[in-house]
């Protein structure tokens, strides 16, 4: 399984890199838990970064959760996504 983590982590990194400087990208630290719902992934990083990762109103993300339904879905995976944004 941490085959597909690692995979699901590249894919992301390349997507996140269409709009978001890479050297920004580098920075965001993308971990994968596998749980009975499948996989969940978490994004971690700094608040600016996250900021362009969620976009207006919450529209980047869930357009982004929407590619990863389907990257799952190619892969026979379940993943959920979740965003940890700072505390300020």
């Amino acid at each position: 399984m941490s085959d597909k983590i690692k995979e699901v982590e590249n894919k992301l990194r390349t997507l996140f890199s269409l709009w978001i400087d890479p050297e920004k990208v580098a920075k965001l630290e993308i971990q994968g838990n596998v749980d009975e719902r499948g996989l969940l992934v978490e994004i971690t990083g700094p608040k600016e970064v996250l900021s362009l990762i969620i976009g207006k109103k919450g529209s980047t993300i869930n357009a982004v959760r929407k590619i990863t339904k389907s990257i799952g879905g190619a892969m026979g995976a379940v993943i959920s996504l979740k965003v940890n944004t700072p505390r300020a």
